[in-house]
């Protein structure tokens, strides 16, 4: 087998944490794996930053992308589960290691995702040995196979604009959901791989979610996400409960790109 080369991204707003440093000087190599290469970029508009980094994995002839945020903690045998997986099959584009939010609500994986209307999404069934199908991973810490993003085409990650009117939010999200959307329509595979489980670090708190890693029996049925005096809750999955009703608006965003 040929020896692959791998460019590690990150999308960064300049203050990368310790703890994320910390775990990417103990990363182990595949051994079919060449030495790793980066490509960081600085600023706040994820999607855009995430663009710059696949251009430069596009250009540099890169086997494999691997995105990972900065206030990620990798474990030290990461990649080499990872790019076992991607190898394993070679339709599978996407595969993603398991982390949660900074809250320790939910992992951030879905299943019947639909960029029409994502309020059709539910979390996943998963084991900690699973490394099957699932319809998007997040990008904090996930590998992407180059050569389906070049036979895709620039530009490669939208965003959704999300407008919460009664709080009073708004917040860029799903660039990661809607590439893994574009993926699968396109007959490629994105995989969940669960076994590589990733502390999401928390600036604030000065801790990691989970504070702990859910057990089989708790993750092995789809459950949903669902808001409950203020609190954010996993349930079983209840496809009879009423979702939040979206009201999609597509605006443009333009890259000027200058060197």
């Amino acid at each position: 087998m040929s020896e692959r080369r791998v460019l590690l991204g990150v999308a960064s707003a300049g203050k990368p944490t310790t703890p994320f440093i910390e775990s990417l000087s103990r990363l182990k190599l595949p051994r079919n794996v060449a030495e790793l290469k980066r490509s960081v970029a600085i600023g706040n508009y994820i999607p855009g930053q995430r663009e710059l980094i696949m251009n430069d994995a596009v250009d540099g002839g890169y086997d494999y992308l691997l995105f990972v945020d900065d206030d990620i903690v990798l474990p030290e045998d990461a990649l080499e589960k990872l790019v076992a997986t991607a190898e394993a099959d070679p339709r599978t584009a996407v595969v993603g290691a398991l982390y949660y939010s900074r809250d320790s609500a939910r992992p951030i994986a879905v299943a019947n995702w639909d960029s029409s209307d994502t309020s059709s999404a539910h979390i996943p069934a998963f084991m900690t040995w699973s490394t099957e199908p699932v319809d998007g991973i997040g990008f904090g810490c996930a590998l992407l196979r180059v050569s389906v993003a070049k036979e895709l085409g620039a530009p490669y990650f939208p965003a959704h604009i999300y407008i919460e009117r009664g709080a009073r939010r708004v917040r860029q999200c799903d660039e990661d959901y809607l590439y893994c959307e574009r993926v699968r329509k396109s007959g490629y595979v994105v995989r969940l791989d669960a076994r590589v489980r990733c502390p999401h670090y928390d600036r604030e708190s000065d801790s990691t979610a989970p504070v702990t890693w859910e057990t089989d029996r708790e993750t092995s049925f789809p459950r949903m996400i669902v808001l409950e005096g203020g609190v954010t809750r996993l349930v079983p999955l209840d496809v009879s409960v009423p979702r939040i009703v979206e009201r999609h608006t597509p605006a443009s965003v333009t890259y000027i790109t200058v060197d």
